[in-house]
């Protein structure tokens, strides 16, 4: 089964390294990707108002931390891929280079998520879990939500053992010998099955691991490869 989003975000670029993820959430959000040559570290100089930037460790499951208070601690939040918050002028990021970043925002609540999904992660229902907990963090109506995945490696590129034929089902597809996996069309079905509206959802349409991408891929050129910085703030 093909699920694709109906609209898609804009990834304008803006100083070296930087591309702002535009025309999906109101105003008082900001999102985007750090690349090179962009530093890390000069990434709040970037985003006005936004004072910290807290990481998930990233241990590929399906862990969702919240950020209910300001936090000073700046090392990665132990063993979760997800991070929530509600907090103005905390950012939320996390590293990827063919995993899928996943941004969501609340609008009526003013809360935001980011969130990195791996197959594991998907496998593990991760996008269900992350529904169920801005329901349960800010009382969000599923339906309200807005929700944007970013550059990752799609199914021109990811080639599967027969083994994800019983991990994703549909998502999986035979073409010319080659057996490919769909990450993008499985994380939104969980989406559209946790409640979130497909016009409300976008899809950066870019795959990392495409030979003229300009993003990183561990696919590609293999794990001694970068990390773009996906990331989400509340101004």
């Amino acid at each position: 089964m093909a699920v694709a989003a109906t609209e898609r975000p804009i990834l304008r670029e803006g100083p070296p390294g930087l591309w702002r993820l535009t025309g999906w959430a109101p105003s008082w959000v900001t999102a985007g990707i750090v690349g090179p040559p962009a530093e890390y570290s000069r990434l709040i100089t970037y985003l006005p108002a936004v004072r910290r930037v807290i990481q998930a460790e990233q241990v590929h499951g399906s862990s969702i931390a919240a950020i209910q208070q300001a936090r000073e601690d700046t090392r990665p939040v132990a063993g979760c891929d997800a991070l929530l918050t509600s907090v103005p002028g905390t950012g939320l990021a996390i590293r990827s280079a063919d995993c899928l970043p996943i941004f969501l925002c609340d609008p009526r609540r003013r809360a935001v998520g980011m969130a990195h999904a791996g197959w594991r992660g998907l496998v593990a229902g991760l996008p269900l879990r992350l529904v169920a907990a801005f329901r349960h963090l800010y009382h969000s109506v599923p339906s309200a939500l807005r929700v944007a995945i970013g550059p990752a490696i799609r199914s021109c590129c990811y080639e599967v053992g027969p083994e994800f034929e019983a991990r994703f089902g549909s998502f999986v597809q035979v073409r010319d010998g080659r057996r490919t996996c769909d990450l993008i069309g499985a994380a939104i079905d969980q989406l559209r099955r946790a409640g979130v509206a497909p016009s409300r959802m976008v899809d950066s349409g870019q795959c990392t691991s495409c030979s003229s991408s300009p993003w990183y891929s561990i696919r590609r050129e293999g794990q001694d490869t970068g990390r773009l910085l996906s990331f989400i703030a509340i101004r």
